[in-house]
């Protein structure tokens, strides 16, 4: 390794790795430890298949616990202190789903795609790629690749993947803004979900096709089921958020559904607390308004039905929150 790469990745706060021995000594393996998580990774995953809502099966591959720690040391010391592209909205600090919904707020159209098998997709060349141009060298960035990919690709369950999704999108997120943010078209992309917004229709039935050849260049699919073109007379919903002239937050209907599910909590049906705490939680992390119109109705039910254990908890920490 040159010295100008090892005074490059030092100013980038990152370890200066020169070669597998380093790795070891970092992470206090062995050598030969790291060398068997390195190359015997088809050992050290269980997979294990999720449904998707079309049907379809989404492949898990969970590392071992020893393979996840070494992968999480480098999340938290190489891959944490690398930017992502600021059109990202998802799994980095300060990213969210609200982030990726507010650009969009009071734009008439609103187009949303999804990629397919988005992890999988991010090829080990891609996460080469990385490693390699923030300065490490072959031996070191082929070292780093092996322990972040699984088949050739991003394993689903890897801590490393998602941000190592983000860094590969990064020529992608550049390539559709510097497409559409000449034409007043808002981007942004959320994990595997995309989404672009317009006050014109013709804008964005435009920008489809051109979009899709980016897409198709970066070696990515979409998911025809899931593109979704919204008007003015369609609901706007936005990696679950539901988008309004002046507001963005869960809407209506899930505001309903979580009073519902307070209510069955309070009135003793068979409901876990957790699942109730956990839609509060949510709701209050992407929309106060909301929040505040349940902590009044969890105080109105506490008033009227005698408290127990688990409605005491709900509503001691509801109050934590305001």
């Amino acid at each position: 390794m040159s010295s100008n790469n090892i005074y490059s990745l030092k100013n980038l706060g990152l370890p200066a790795l020169k070669k597998i021995e380093d790795f070891a000594f970092v992470t206090r393996l062995s050598q030969g430890r790291i060398t068997y998580l390195a190359y015997r990774t088809e050992h050290l995953y269980k997979t294990y298949d999720v449904p998707k809502k079309s049907g379809k099966k989404r492949e898990i591959a969970q590392p071992n616990r020893e393979l996840k720690a070494v992968q999480a040391w480098i999340l938290r010391n190489i891959l944490d202190k690398l930017s992502s592209s600021p059109h990202s909205k998802g799994f980095d600090l300060g990213t969210s789903i609200l982030e990726n919904a507010v650009p969009h707020q009071g734009a008439n159209y609103i187009l949303t795609l999804d990629l397919e098998d988005f992890f999988p997709s991010i090829s080990a060349n891609k996460v080469y790629s990385i490693f390699s141009s923030i300065g490490y060298n072959k031996e070191v960035s082929s070292l780093l690749t092996n322990l972040c990919v699984f088949k050739g690709g991003l394993p689903q369950g890897a801590p490393t993947s998602p941000k190592l999704a983000n860094l590969v999108s990064a020529k992608l997120d550049a390539r559709i803004h510097g497409y559409a943010g000449p034409k007043g078209i808002v981007y942004t992309r959320y994990a595997d979900d995309l989404t672009l917004s317009a006050q014109s229709v013709q804008k964005l039935e435009k920008a489809k096709n051109f979009i899709d050849k980016i897409i198709t260049d970066e070696d990515l699919v979409i998911n025809r089921s899931k593109t979704k073109l919204c008007g003015t007379k369609r609901q706007k919903k936005i990696t679950g958020l539901v988008l309004s002239q002046n507001n963005v937050g869960i809407g209506r209907e899930k505001l309903r559904e979580i009073r519902a599910k307070i209510h069955y909590l309070f009135i003793g049906k068979n409901i876990d607390y957790s699942h109730v705490n956990g839609f509060l939680a949510f709701t209050y992390g992407v929309d106060k308004k909301s929040y505040t119109k349940l902590y009044r109705f969890i105080e109105k039910m506490k008033a009227k039905y005698p408290s127990s254990e688990a409605v005491t908890e709900l509503h001691n920490k509801a109050i934590k929150r305001i």
